[in-house]
């Protein structure tokens, strides 16, 4: 097994990959390591890092994104089965509250088991913006709230989006949003030091568009 591209030494922020050496195996499991500034591979090396000659995981059409037949019956296929999948997606593990480059096969077979991942985009997470990751982290924290949650490829738009033809969840403009609803905030808009009470899609349509705003409480404002 080498590294590839083959180097003495590498710099803050350049990301290597590995290639086995003998025809026919491929490392798994599959993955491109970050150097960090702290000088340490990020994510870290896999401690069962190999070459192999074993199959990837082939998803079954008969049953659901993360599931295999088994009998009669559709099960959710083991993690570890993706592990020779290229990372593709770029994914928000909200227990740890970080993003992670995943495979498709991961992201589908983690959902399947119930582990809190939440989809931000395609490719790997190197290429996402602070601003994207904020972003998404919001949406997590909002979507409990949402009366909506319409499937969109592989994300899922909430009551302050749609969802478009290119299979994007496309964020409402404020005047789309209804002025009242269910989930009401009391907001501070942090340009205008204006509180204000906003309906749940108003509040993410104001926050999507860059606008910043510290949330008082959930609720109306009260009357002053």
């Amino acid at each position: 097994m080498e590294l590839y591209p083959a180097k003495a030494s590498y710099r803050v922020g350049e990301v290597v990959g590995f290639n086995c050496n003998e025809t026919g195996l491929m490392p798994m499991p599959r993955g491109t390591y970050r150097c960090s500034s702290k000088l340490t591979w990020e994510p870290p090396l896999p401690a069962d890092l190999r070459c192999t000659d074993e199959e990837p995981f082939v998803p079954d059409g008969r049953c659901g994104p993360g599931q295999k037949l088994q009998g009669s019956s559709c099960v959710c296929i083991k993690r570890e089965s993706c592990l020779s999948q290229l990372e593709s997606l770029c994914i928000l593990n909200v227990n740890l509250d970080v993003a992670v480059s995943m495979s498709l096969c991961s992201f589908h077979a983690g959902r399947c088991h119930g582990d809190p991942l939440f989809f931000i985009s395609k490719g790997v997470c190197d290429s996402v913006n602070p601003s994207t990751l904020e972003w998404a982290k919001f949406r997590v924290k909002m979507s409990s709230r949402s009366s909506l949650h319409v499937p969109c490829d592989l994300d899922t738009c909430y009551d302050w989006e749609t969802c478009s033809a290119s299979k994007k969840c496309d964020c409402k403009a404020g005047r789309d949003c209804a002025r009242t609803s269910d989930h009401m905030f009391c907001v501070k808009l942090k340009a205008n030091q204006m509180i204000r009470s906003l309906s749940l899609c108003t509040m993410a349509a104001v926050r999507c568009i860059g606008h910043e705003f510290e949330v008082l409480n959930e609720g109306a404002c009260e009357s002053r």
